[in-house]
């Protein structure tokens, strides 16, 4: 489904609710409304956990040591 915004908002991207079940995403300069998929009961695959590992490693916050 497509989405067309009022004045003064341009655009938003991402669930407008916590709990939502739609999200707003742009996609070739066009805003579409999306059903969020159920993930719920899903398996990851070993390349799933394999890039869950990697994006941890490299975007994981380092606590300052206080001494």
């Amino acid at each position: 489904m497509l989405v067309s915004f009022q004045s003064p908002v341009a655009g938003a991207i991402g669930k407008l609710e916590h709990d939502g079940k739609f999200y707003i995403r742009r996609m070739y300069g066009k805003y579409i409304l999306q059903r969020c998929p159920n993930r719920k009961g899903h398996v990851a695959t070993p390349a799933e956990k394999e890039n869950q590992q990697r994006f941890i490693q490299q975007y994981r916050k380092t606590k300052p040591h206080n001494s």
